[in-house]
């Protein structure tokens, strides 16, 4: 089906709690994508399975923050999350989450983090072999701080009432 009568049919025919649905079904996808990273972590500590890792790690990050904020005001957001706006942006999508679920903003510490995975993340080095592979030591890639943030914001998902989870 094209991709623009799939969209005015999610217009049209989803219900209030069709929408709802949707964003959990998102948010769901998205801790899933960041368990899948931390079974493969466990499972080997190569430096092959640990751009695997990070590529898993951000894609639960933009998929789960897609899900925040479809939960927060699905019509608003569904138009936004494609391609010409977040997109694949994990910082831009954070950053309106943060903003949307009424979060303290991320210190610039978190946020340089996140904008070196993000450029990693969008220009598709952790999922293609390229020179990275045999240049930087995927360890070496900071993210500490981003998976902080992200258990807090998905701690604070879980308490709220009518939680995504």
């Amino acid at each position: 089906m094209p991709a623009e009568k799939q969209k005015r049919l999610a217009r049209s025919f989803l219900t209030d709690a069709g929408k709802r649905g949707v964003a959990a079904s998102m948010y769901a996808k998205g801790t899933s994508f960041i368990s899948a990273a931390i079974l493969v972590h466990r499972q080997s500590a190569s430096e092959h399975n640990d751009y695997v890792v990070l590529h898993l790690l951000c894609q639960g990050l933009e998929v789960l923050m897609k899900g925040l904020l479809l939960h927060k005001d699905y019509d608003r957001y569904r138009a936004r999350l494609g391609a010409y706006d977040l997109g694949h942006n994990i910082l831009d999508v954070t950053e309106e989450a943060v903003k949307e679920c009424g979060l303290n903003p991320m210190r610039d510490n978190v946020k340089t983090e996140l904008r070196e995975l993000d450029k990693l993340y969008r220009d598709y080095w952790l999922r293609y072999g390229s020179t990275l592979d045999i240049l930087v030591d995927p360890r070496t890639i900071a993210r500490a701080r981003v998976l902080r943030r992200l258990r807090a914001v998905v701690r604070m998902a879980a308490r709220r009432p009518g939680g995504l989870s």
